[in-house]
């Protein structure tokens, strides 16, 4: 070639190309569940639970002959795999083993039962990224309270067994003790029934502090303990489960500069501890004297400025009987998912 026709081109190198790694699918195996067999690729399995990959982590038999014979070479000899669900193990290898259009569409052509049977085998076979994914597909299926309480314990969910115990605490509409004990068993079913006897207490009825009861002019009528009237328990001025509003007790909202402000007879409060009046009133008469400005105050129409718990305390009073019922149960799940 003449150095005229070389000039305007430049020469490239071409180093040695890279070695592209074996590819070893490990081998197929067959396993029989129920009446069905089988035929999967042993890598994946192994790859994704530490279940499997002790099972197959034994010597390779190269004689052909001999790995057909061994248990799970051939049809005629899988591996069974007793007590298990062939439809549990059918949609797991959906999931193992996805289909192009499953990945292409990134979906997987499951039911919420399918999904249930790869949570249960992917749980038992310690498959954690492949539980994770479970728990994700079904959560977005919008599973109802109690099958979220049921799949936690079933399957060790420590999202579901707070999320579906707090949800089934909210419900107008609740299953009969027989029926919640026959789904989630005698201890569940009496913690969320003691929970919901908790809550009603406290949001059936209008629950204050002595404290809180003031004149007309904002003054604590108040600040000292007493004793109630009828059991002779001590009430401490600030102790919000002390006293409470009798439920069906009437009072009259007004308002004042202060705010909000509760008129209210000192015949509807009730001591906590006997559920009686812990006053001594004369019904419709008598008054007091506010102990700061000396204002006369009509037993029938303390005020009360801050008539009742905010709704956001109620909720955090829930949240926290149901983590206080439950927060070892829920611990011991989280700790699995370690």
């Amino acid at each position: 070639m003449s150095s005229e026709a070389s000039a305007g081109k430049t020469e490239t190198t071409q180093g040695a190309a890279s070695r592209v790694e074996d590819v070893l699918l490990g081998g197929t195996v067959f396993f029989k569940v129920q009446e069905t067999v089988f035929e999967v690729n042993r890598r994946r399995l192994t790859n994704y639970s530490d279940i499997f990959a002790d099972m197959f982590h034994l010597p390779q038999i190269n004689d052909e002959r001999n790995a057909i014979d061994m248990e799970g070479g051939s049809k005629e000899n899988p591996i069974y795999l007793e007590g298990y669900e062939a439809a549990d193990f059918a949609a797991l290898i959906v999931v193992l083993y996805p289909s192009l259009e499953d990945m292409i569409s990134g979906s997987y052509p499951l039911t919420k039962e399918e999904w249930v049977g790869v949570l249960n085998l992917s749980t038992r076979w310690q498959m954690k990224k492949t539980r994770d994914l479970a728990i994700a597909e079904l959560s977005s299926l919008l599973l109802t309270p109690l099958e979220k309480v049921t799949l936690a314990q079933a399957h060790k969910v420590a999202i579901w067994l707070k999320e579906g115990v707090n949800e089934m605490v909210e419900q107008e509409e609740t299953l009969k003790p027989d029926e919640l004990e026959a789904y989630i068993g005698l201890r569940t079913a009496l913690r969320l029934m003691w929970i919901r006897d908790q809550l009603s207490k406290s949001s059936s009825s209008l629950q204050i502090t002595l404290g809180s009861l003031s004149c007309p002019n904002g003054h604590a009528v108040f600040k000292e303990p007493r004793t109630c009237h009828a059991c002779s328990a001590s009430i401490l001025s600030d102790d919000e489960e002390a006293v409470y509003v009798a439920q069906g007790s009437s009072g009259t909202y007004t308002n004042s500069p202060n705010g909000i402000e509760l008129q209210l007879s000192l015949h509807s409060l009730r001591c906590n501890h006997c559920t009686k009046c812990p006053f001594y009133v004369p019904p419709f008469a008598g008054t007091s004297t506010c102990p700061l400005c000396a204002a006369s105050i009509p037993n029938t129409s303390f005020r009360l400025l801050t008539p009742a718990f905010p709704s956001s305390r109620l909720e955090k009073t829930r949240a926290d009987l149901v983590e206080e019922m439950f927060q070892e149960q829920m611990a011991s799940y989280e700790s699995w998912d370690q």
